[in-house]
Order: structure tokens, then C-alpha cells, then sequence
């Protein structure tokens, strides 16, 4: 796996990405690339010449590890591994450095076979398989000797040193090139594929007892030995092609989920889409009514979410939405009032207040069944609840009236009275201020007046565009 790296506290990761940064990289590959290869050729033929041994078993031997190595097992995509190197192993012990310097070029040009790539590569890898082999053979030469007769404890720790370093010389030479390549950088590389080493743990292990069933019975205990080996790379692969097919079930259901979510998101904007514009014919429905009270439910809603963001009412959220539509539609009950006593330039009488009074019943009664409505009517219901209980149409007190309707409150009386109406002319914004401050604790929930005192002087500056501002803001609501 890969991980993040904090480079400030990584002095390393940093040292190696200045370099990546700052290195010609075409001319720097080349070169490498050309090393690797010049350093194979050489160890072949300082090596090859030394040869000792059955040439017939070694060539056996090297047919089966072709073979085998002709079943890669690929895994996540770009990472391959191979069952093969349990031949090599055996291929050490018994022949040493000379043995697998005759095997690396084959097993570049088996790969190349198999997938045309160019011919420096080709190079490259047979100078890489060289060095590899050559060096994990010098390892076992350092502990035990080559072409043992008989087992011997010295064999299973040459093996193990073998191994040790051809997964560490291995990893050296391909991270250089994926360095140059990629600009990988030696940790990166190591986070990515360190979840390897039980595999060539595993490998070597099977490997040691290889060797041991070619001293005790030859090719034929290799042949009878290998089966299992063979079962193994048949149940990896089998294992690995069920979790890419998984993989790829997976990645095709996301992406039928992606495609559904986008369409969920295209008919939720038209339902949105729709659901304004029903508000809008609304809300233009009470301003055909009542002229004197024009772009009034806007420039409430707008003051609304100010406070509820201060609130922490966060914007998108259906509270945030209940609130926006509950103020904007706060009057629509007004429709059921006749227009007699809705226009009246004077006061009104006991009864005809009476009349008035039910327009929260009467929005309540046409808007709660309408489902995305629901909420708005709650609040269209408690609009003129007092933080007292005094207010009505149920006499609710503190934190019994909803808070968009404590919110609203706040804002319906400040625009209200800095509005002229027929009755009287428009308060100064400080007087406004003033009276809600007044009745604070009585009419008004004291922390709606307390956010209202926050924003108060931005609301003064926007005051008058927000009185030019046409229906438009609605939608912005």
C-alpha cells in the first residue's frame, strides 16, 4: 500500500524528491539502464565459464523454472509473483553463480516472448536477473557449499541467505528504476511492496526442502516435490482472479451507483426547481393582495436565515429549509381574510381582529399535507406566539414555540416597523432596535434578540437593496 509522507518531518523523502526533481531523467534512466546491463554481461561471462555439474539435470532444472515462470500470478494489477524461484533456488545450491548466469538471459528473453517490449529493456532485465541470481549464489556460496551431497543444516541457512538478498538486491535495482521511471521515491516503493517478503519467506522455505528432495531422490523427488508448488500458483491465481472479478463487480456497481446519483440529483433539482416555483406564485399571490407589504416575506426570510445561521443552523439542512419557506409563506393564511378587513386603512374592531387572528389556523390548514411543506407550516402556525405565552393562536411560551418562530418574530417586527404602512409611517432602524430591545424577555426569546444585536448593523447597511431586490431572492432564500 501506499502511504503520505509529511516531507518537512521526512528528510529523506525530501532529499530523494529534489532529486527527482532536478535530475535529467531520460539521460539519468539510459545510463542506469545501460549500467544494470553492462554489469550482467560481465558477471556472465566472468561466470559461465566455470561451470560444473550435469549439464543435462541443469538444463532440466532451467526448462522447469521457465516453465513455471510462464504462470505469473499478477497481483492488484501491476505487481507480479512468481512460484518459479523455488527452481532457482535449487538451481543455486546445486550450480552456484555459473548455473544462474546461464538462466537470467533466458528468463529476460521468456518474459520478452511473452509481451514484446524494447529491446533495451529486455537488456536491462537480463542484466537485473543476472546480478540478482548472481548475488543470492554468492550469499549461499558464503555459508554452504555448492552441490552438497548430503543435507546439512549450513543448507537451509545458505538458502536463507540466498533469499535475503535477492529480495534485497531485487528491490535495490527496481526501485532505482521505477525512481527514474516514476519518480518513486526508496519509501514509497517500500510502503507499496513490502507485503511481498512473506511470499519470498514462503518461497525460500519451499525452496530449502526442494533442494533436499533433489539431493535425496534427484529430478525425480524435484518432479514429485514441485506438484505442490504447482497446487499453490494454481490456488493463488485461482484466489487472485476471484478477488479481481469481485473487484470489478464492485467498480461496476459503483459506477450504476455513481449514474443513479446523478440522476437523483438532476430530479431532485427539478424538484426543487418546481417547489420554488410554487413559493413564488405564492408569495406573488399575497403581494397582489396586500401592495403595501411587496417584497415583505422576502427581506423576513432573508434576515431569518442570517440568525439561524448564528444559530448554527447550517444551510442546506431541512430545518434551514422549513425556516427560509415558513417565512416566506408566513401570511399565505391571509388569503382566507377577506379583503375588507385586510386592506383597511384604519384600525380594526374586536371582531374583525378575531378574523385576522386565524390566518396562522388557516395557512396551517392548507399547507401541513403538502409534504415538503410540512415543516413550513409548523412555523406558519406559531408565527405570532410570544416568548411569554401570550401570543396565539395556542398560547405557547419559551422553547415550546418552534425556533424558526422565535426567529421570526424578531425579524417580522423589525422590517414591519421600519416599513411604512397606511396606518403609520416607517420607524428609523435605532427606533426599531429600541422596541425590540424593549420587549425583549416579554415578546422575544432574549437569545434571538442577542443574535439580532450581532448582525443588527449589517442588516441597516443592506436595508435598502434589499428593499430594490425584486422576487428574484427567492430563490436564494
Amino acid at each position: 500500500m501506499t502511504t503520505s509522507v509529511n516531507h518537512q518531518a521526512d528528510p529523506a523523502a525530501g532529499f530523494w524528491r529534489h532529486i527527482r526533481d532536478n535530475l535529467p531523467r531520460s539521460a539519468a534512466r539510459n545510463s542506469y539502464f545501460g549500467a544494470v546491463a553492462l554489469a550482467g554481461l560481465l558477471l556472465f561471462f566472468t561466470q559461465a565459464p566455470q561451470l560444473t555439474g550435469n549439464p543435462f539435470i541443469l538444463a532440466a532444472l532451467i526448462g522447469t523454472e521457465l516453465a513455471l515462470s510462464t504462470m505469473p500470478v499478477r497481483v492488484y494489477g501491476s505487481t507480479t509473483v512468481y512460484v518459479s524461484y523455488v527452481i532457482t533456488l535449487v538451481i543455486i545450491a546445486q550450480f552456484g553463480p555459473p548455473g544462474v548466469v546461464l538462466l537470467a538471459p533466458l528468463d529476460a528473453l521468456r518474459s520478452r516472448m511473452l509481451k514484446p517490449e524494447p529491446i533495451r529493456l529486455t537488456a536491462f532485465k537480463a542484466g537485473m536477473h543476472t546480478i540478482v541470481y548472481s548475488s543470492a549464489a554468492f550469499a549461499y556460496g558464503a555459508i554452504a557449499p555448492y552441490s552438497p551431497d548430503s543435507t546439512r543444516t549450513s543448507l537451509f541457512e545458505g538458502i536463507a541467505a540466498a533469499t535475503t538478498t535477492s529480495v534485497l538486491v531485487n528491490a535495490l535495482l527496481i526501485a532505482g528504476r521505477q525512481f527514474l521511471d516514476g519518480g518513486v521515491t526508496p519509501r514509497e516503493f517500500w510502503n507499496k511492496h513490502s507485503w511481498l517478503i512473506p511470499h519470498f519467506m514462503t518461497m525460500g522455505f519451499v525452496g530449502a526442502w526442494l533442494n533436499v528432495a533433489y539431493i535425496d531422490h534427484g529430478l525425480v523427488g524435484v518432479a514429485a516435490f514441485i506438484a505442490p508448488v504447482v497446487i499453490i500458483r494454481v490456488a493463488m491465481k485461482q484466489y487472485v482472479d476471484k478477488t479481481a472479478e469481485n473487484v470489478e463487480k464492485l467498480e461496476h456497481q459503483n459506477d450504476s451507483l455513481k449514474m443513479a446519483n446523478i440522476e437523483i440529483r438532476r430530479m431532485s433539482d427539478e424538484l426543487r426547481d418546481s417547489y420554488d416555483g410554487t413559493l413564488e406564485a405564492l408569495v406573488n399571490a399575497l403581494d397582489a393582495r396586500d401592495q403595501e407589504t411587496k417584497g415583505h416575506s422576502i427581506r423576513v426570510s432573508h434576515y431569518m436565515m442570517d440568525i439561524a445561521k448564528e444559530f448554527g443552523v447550517r444551510e442546506g439542512t431541512s430545518d434551514w429549509t422549513d425556516m427560509a419557506r415558513g417565512a416566506l409563506l408566513h401570511d399565505v393564511g391571509k388569503i382566507g381574510v377577506s379583503d375588507s378587513i385586510l386592506l383597511k386603512p384604519g384600525k380594526l374592531t374586536e371582531d374583525e381582529w378575531t378574523m385576522m387572528r386565524k390566518h396562522p389556523e388557516i395557512g396551517f390548514n392548507m399547507l401541513h399535507q403538502v409534504h415538503f411543506l410540512k415543516g413550513a407550516a409548523d412555523i406558519i402556525l406559531a408565527h405570532h406566539e410570544r416568548w411569554d405565552g401570550k401570543g396565539y393562536p395556542r398560547g405557547l411560551e419559551h422553547e415550546e414555540v418552534p425556533l424558526g418562530a422565535r426567529i421570526f418574530m424578531v425579524c417580522d417586527t423589525f422590517d414591519s416597523m421600519t416599513s411604512d404602512r397606511p396606518y403609520r409611517k416607517a420607524l428609523t432602524a435605532i427606533d426599531a432596535m429600541n422596541e425590540i430591545l424593549k420587549f425583549s424577555g416579554s415578546q422575544f426569546d432574549p437569545q434571538v434578540v442577542e443574535a439580532f444585536l450581532d448582525i443588527y448593523e449589517r442588516w441597516v447597511e443592506e436595508r435598502e437593496e434589499l428593499h430594490a431586490a425584486g422576487v428574484e431572492l427567492l430563490r436564494a432564500a
